[in-house]
């Protein structure tokens, strides 16, 4: 038995970040769904500002400082948040 051959493609980088964002919608509806109020659920910018008690430009510049615990789904994209590791950042 011999090894199929292997392709190689070159996917440019802004269809990579537009199915890279598709995917995390879906993931974090699916999460939302499922774990609505769960300490494992994702937050948008907004609705972590919120819980959190403060602006969403406040919570943008503790990003840019990088003080708050996130994840950006590219250099630039959106940002999310856990609301059990924005917890712990706060100290409860």
């Amino acid at each position: 038995m011999t090894d199929a051959p292997s392709i190689l493609l070159s996917v440019p980088e802004e269809l990579l970040d537009a199915v890279a964002d598709r995917v995390v919608a879906r993931l974090l509806a699916s999460n939302n769904r499922a774990t609505v109020e769960s300490d494992g659920r994702w937050l948008t910018t907004a609705e972590a500002a919120k819980y959190l008690g403060m602006s969403p430009n406040a919570l943008h510049k503790l990003t840019a400082a990088r003080e708050v615990p996130f994840v950006q789904d590219s250099p630039g994209g959106k940002m999310y948040f856990k609301r059990s590791r924005l917890d712990a950042w706060r100290g409860e």
